[in-house]
């Protein structure tokens, strides 16, 4: 499970230190490092959106405290460093597949670079506490079948969930006080935010190697684009966004990095996924097949029973889940739906109206780790995809 990324705060630091780290981030803040293009590039202020390849360093003499009310209000306080970026894009260049694992250990890695471009001894990483987290998915699904499950998802209402708008296609945010779940295809992310800043890196890159009047550079940045470009293409990717107010709620605080587990990150994934699309939960694959469905409602309750809720399931599946609600009381609807959920049955994408028996989307597929699609295999120890600091110092 590779995370994406990541906000973490310093301890309180000397301020002759953080005049020296805001001087750095002054110099360095809009200005491309290594290859002369946005690989990394620190400065002072927010991340503009998760595809943000840049690394946010921000020096703060201020905090939320509670007033005697219990409202939180900015205080001065010692100075601290905020810094946040995509550990997954930090350390590979791009995250189309791969991505660090060990959440500890990606932190680590963060803040090690962060020192090293700032030429700045920090705090010990453990010290630091976690602020944001993102915890990625990744599953292996052609454009056509993703499209069809972006189709499938319009049809479902979220009431607990405001649908947001996304600026690519096939893709949904939905946003939240404690997480966010955010899933969309790759490819198309990958070529609105990734594929220009890599074709400068890489024409940088084979510039170096065979020198940048060369014929044949144009050719090799564009093969290699199209390798990334075809993978991404086959990706369907789920991040839940992990905000401080849930740690707070699940900590009591902002936890320690080194308080912060694999295990439960993975668990807030489970949770969030489940609670949105309600398929993460059972044991067993999830029918949408119109016999399948009837077959296993009558195995799990019965023959009088199961063709009743087999004919609910229709009903479900052909109205979609707002007109459900109208056309049933709220408890009776409610009774349905755990008695089809229980049973394994979902009434989404289902071969009646969704998606056809020919359809190029996989039936029993859900965004869950259990799912037989999820990639599990580590990033390819390939140098023309990974962007590493080495790399970097030969391309610039």
């Amino acid at each position: 499970m590779p995370y994406d990324t990541i906000k973490l705060k310093s301890p309180s630091l000397d301020r002759s230190l953080m005049k020296r780290i805001e001087a750095q981030c002054v110099l360095r803040s809009g200005l491309h490092l290594g290859t002369g293009e946005v690989l990394y590039e620190l400065f002072t202020g927010e991340l503009l959106g998760s595809w943000d390849a840049r690394i946010s360093v921000l020096p703060k003499y201020e905090d939320y405290e509670l007033n005697d009310h219990g409202r939180p209000v900015l205080r001065p306080c010692e100075p601290y460093l905020l810094i946040e970026a995509s550990a997954h894009k930090v350390l590979l260049g791009h995250n189309v597949y791969g991505g660090p694992s060990d959440f500890q250990q990606a932190c680590r890695a963060l803040v090690h670079l962060v020192e090293e471009l700032l030429d700045t001894d920090l705090p010990g990483t453990d010290s630091w506490t976690v602020h944001r987290v993102d915890v990625a998915e990744v599953f292996r699904m052609r454009k056509a079948a993703a499209r069809e499950f972006f189709d499938g998802i319009q049809l479902l209402s979220f009431p607990r969930r405001k649908r947001g708008a996304s600026k690519y296609e096939m893709a949904v945010h939905f946003a939240g006080k404690t997480t966010c779940v955010k899933i969309y295809h790759k490819g198309s992310e990958f070529g609105v935010h990734d594929r220009a800043r890599l074709r400068s890196y890489f024409g940088a890159l084979f510039g170096h190697l065979y020198g940048k009047g060369d014929a044949g550079n144009a050719g090799r940045v564009e093969r290699k684009l199209q390798a990334l470009q075809r993978l991404a293409d086959a990706r369907l990717r789920c991040e839940v966004e992990v905000l401080s107010d849930k740690f707070q709620y699940d900590f009591g605080c902002n936890p320690r990095v080194c308080d912060v587990t694999d295990a439960y990150l993975q668990r807030v994934y489970d949770t969030e996924i489940e609670k949105l699309l309600r398929e993460g939960k059972q044991g067993m694959d999830t029918v949408r097949n119109d016999r399948e469905v009837l077959r296993r409602l009558e195995a799990v309750y019965g023959e009088k029973r199961g063709k009743q809720l087999h004919g609910i399931w229709l009903q479900f599946t052909t109205w979609g889940d707002d007109v459900a609600k109208d056309k049933f009381p709220k408890v009776t609807y409610y009774r349905h739906r755990k008695a089809l959920e229980e049973a394994g049955v979902s009434w989404r994408n289902t071969n009646v109206v969704a998606v056809a028996n020919d359809g190029l989307l996989p039936v029993d597929f859900a965004p869950v780790r259990t799912d037989p699609r999820l990639c599990l295999l580590p990033a390819r120890n390939r140098p023309e995809f990974a962007i590493s600091r080495e790399m970097m110092r030969l391309a610039a």
